[in-house]
């Protein structure tokens, strides 16, 4: 396949992926399993734009690494802000 035709593919699949993601977000409800199926939607949104639109396959690894920690960190802080939302607003309030 053609470079050409990977990244209208993987641009196609962003489109898809994003209405997907916008349905499931307008359903209602703040449900953990929502949230994890949108988090996971994120996950692979981030590493198809990182992979094929900032082509950090042909980077240094250290960059690659960190690039695709962040990628998987930012659907895991938005599990971790809906699972524990109301403790991590007390904590804070007592922080500050």
């Amino acid at each position: 396949m053609s470079e050409i035709r990977k990244l209208d593919l993987a641009w196609l699949t962003l489109l898809l992926l994003s209405v997907a993601g916008a349905g499931l977000g307008t359903a209602g409800g703040s449900d953990l399993g929502i949230t994890a199926i949108i988090a996971l939607v994120m996950g692979i949104k981030v590493r198809l734009v990182c992979d094929y639109f900032l082509e950090l396959r042909g980077a240094r690894p250290q960059i690659r690494h960190a690039m695709y920690a962040f990628c998987y960190g930012m659907p895991a802080l938005v599990i971790l802000s809906t699972a524990f939302g109301p403790a991590i607003v007390r904590l804070s309030s007592v922080l500050i």
